[in-house]
């Protein structure tokens, strides 16, 4: 059984959806060269480890046959990368309040039909209060498999009232996704512990610039 390793990157998994956490893979996404927190196929395995998208046992299928075959995972890694672009898209669209893309609602579905292929009802062991839950079949092994629970997680999300919460980041170097569930649905950040605190330093700094400042001579 595959078990996460020390090595394993650490995702900020604040987006509210999975679909939106996996879209705020790519970091600082305004920038000339933002940064890819995905580039490779282990890395992949490593948010659908840590987002808890797949069971371990799968995982480690995965991972077995993305080693026996470096080409295939590379391509499938390059498939994840493009269906998170048409997801962001699709998102951000929304929150702005734009109309989604066509291409990118086909792209979706495409990925959705494939998804659904897969997805299983089985019982829940342990959770008297939920006695089934999703699963996804894991054999014949599809190097594809991370994707299917992150594009039913997109689908849910826009046939639920929670799209109303969806917001961007306010900060400018940012750009995520997240549902905003605070009481009042004032959240402007996608975490307070980064882009939150910074703009807070940033505020602070000014005041403390513009009570330092001398006033211009008369």
């Amino acid at each position: 059984m595959a078990e996460a390793g020390a090595h394993d990157p650490i995702f900020d998994l604040s987006g509210g959806a999975l679909c939106l956490d996996f879209a705020n893979t790519l970091d600082d996404r305004p920038d000339p060269s933002p940064r890819e927190t995905l580039p490779s196929y282990e890395a992949l395995l490593a948010f659908a480890r840590q987002s808890r998208a797949l069971i371990e046992e799968h995982l480690a299928r995965l991972s077995a046959a993305a080693a026996g075959s470096p080409a295939a995972a590379a391509a499938a890694l390059a498939r994840a990368i493009a269906l998170r672009e048409v997801i962001y898209r699709i998102f951000v669209a929304l929150a702005d309040e734009q109309p989604v893309a066509a291409p990118d609602l086909a792209a979706l579905n495409g990925a959705l039909g494939e998804a659904l292929a897969h997805a299983r009802v089985a019982p829940r062991a342990i959770d008297p209060d939920r006695q089934f839950t999703w699963t996804w079949a894991g054999e014949p092994v599809s190097l594809d498999g991370p994707l299917w629970p992150i594009v039913r997680s997109a689908a849910d999300l826009l046939t639920s009232p929670q799209l109303a919460a969806l917001r961007v980041c306010a900060s400018e170097s940012c750009a995520w996704l997240f549902l905003d569930t605070s009481r009042n649905g004032s959240r402007r950040w996608c975490s307070m512990r980064t882009c939150g605190n910074r703009a807070k330093a940033r505020r602070h700094h000014a005041r403390v610039r513009a009570s330092v400042t001398p006033p211009p001579a008369s």
